[in-house]
């Protein structure tokens, strides 16, 4: 990771719950913080924001001491930051271009044009400026607490469960706007969320929080395949790629990609050749055998090894394994098939995985 913007060490108490944590805050990119509600994401989120007074700790950001050792406390209208909450808090009486100014007037230097048509085409705004939010949808109302956020040009960007208030309609229609924030703008990002979806998809690293406690901080790809997380135990555990798209097959509808470690997947679709793109496999879509098989409609055979069993049931059995250059895939295989393989950590494996199940993100 390149030098962090910040780092914060948190510690606040109450009658019935305590928050002593600390993490640092990427440069750039979206720091998720997950947990069960009650795990105090929200609250650490509320500390950054200087809206707990009773917190304590070292809160440092690009040079700012928002909170001090010995005690000072910057209050919320002098750190630099934008917070966009679960529901959008709009003004009612201003349509769509007046919250928007709202936002620019937070900052020192009013925004030029530019970036204001950026930040407008990238939520995709244009066709709603002069609306009243009385007549936006819950997920286009999100949208424009987000631009006003960046047009306040935040050193910071902190969400709040942007998402939690919105029926699944609406979550797909702002996921996309998100992921291209996530892919286009340069302001480091804080995501609280319960949902292992918008981690896998928005978030770049992850912190996971446990009654308070800080239980994982890491990568987002590693998060997934570690047996310390709620990632890896749940029912649709699944393992993040980078890759590069290697050449597109017309003939056979095809498109192969490579793995960091040089291994080759076939995938049912037309990406564009040398792009680079996520995938991510669910650990029930893939399959193991001690030898390679053959004349199979399964088109992805990887070599692997077995690293460890992570998790166990009555029924079934995740392994952490191996692919070339160590990266990691989980595979979830019944209880049954494991014995009748006799699978051990170290064990040479092939490993199985249907092209029609890879998906990109």
């Amino acid at each position: 990771m390149s030098q962090p913007l910040g780092y914060c060490r948190i510690r606040l108490e109450r009658s019935d719950f305590l928050l002593d944590v600390e993490f640092e805050i990427p440069a750039r990119g979206m720091l998720g913080l997950f947990g069960a509600s009650g795990s105090g994401k929200t609250t650490a989120l509320r500390c950054v924001a200087g809206l707990e007074e009773q917190v304590s700790g070292h809160i440092r950001i690009d040079g700012e001491d928002w909170l001090s050792e010995s005690g000072r406390h910057w209050p919320p209208h002098e750190r630099h930051l934008g917070y966009v909450f679960q529901d959008s808090r709009l003004f009612p009486h201003l349509d769509v271009t007046g919250n928007l100014q709202f936002g620019a007037k937070r900052r020192v230097k009013v925004p030029d044009d530019d970036y204001r048509h950026e930040v407008i085409d990238l939520l995709g705004l244009a066709g709603l400026l002069s609306r009243m939010p009385s007549d936006l949808s819950g997920g286009e109302k999100q949208r424009v607490a987000i631009a006003r956020a960046l047009l306040s040009a935040p050193k910071l960007l902190l969400m709040d469960e942007p998402l939690a208030s919105l029926d699944e309609a609406r979550k797909s229609e702002i996921l996309p706007f998100l992921e291209r924030l996530h892919r286009e703008v340069k302001i480091p990002v804080l995501y609280v969320s319960h949902s292992i979806e918008e981690m896998q998809l928005l978030c770049d690293r992850v912190l996971v929080l446990e009654r308070g406690r800080k239980t994982y901080e890491g990568g987002m790809v590693e998060a997934l395949t570690h047996e310390g997380t709620p990632f890896s135990q749940q029912r649709n555990a699944s393992s993040l790629f980078e890759v590069r798209v290697q050449s597109y097959e017309p003939a056979d509808g095809v498109s192969e990609v490579v793995l960091k470690g040089g291994e080759r997947l076939l995938l049912p679709d037309h990406l564009e050749k040398n792009s680079t793109l996520m995938l991510r496999v669910q650990a029930t879509d893939v399959s193991i055998a001690r030898v390679r098989p053959q004349q199979s409609t399964v088109l992805n055979v990887l070599s692997g090894r077995v690293v460890r069993v992570i998790n166990s049931t009555a029924h079934h059995i995740t392994l952490l394994v191996h692919l070339q250059a160590e990266e990691p895939l989980l595979a979830r295989i019944s209880l049954k098939s494991y014995r009748e393989l006799a699978l051990q950590p170290s064990d040479d494996i092939f490993v199985m995985i249907k092209a029609v199940s890879i998906h990109g993100i």
